[in-house]
């Protein structure tokens, strides 16, 4: 990504940005998903 950054090829930079925020958002639903399962006797 740095050396994307020193050449100036922005659409590489914004496309692993893009994928950052996808792998960020998945980890997000995964952790969701765990804390469901694994506190289903709390009450809501």
């Amino acid at each position: 990504m740095v050396e994307a950054q020193s050449r100036m090829q922005t659409h590489t930079i914004i496309a692993y940005m893009f994928i950052a925020a996808l792998i960020g958002f998945g980890i997000d639903k995964l952790m969701l998903l765990i804390e469901s399962i694994l506190l289903r006797w709390k009450a809501d």
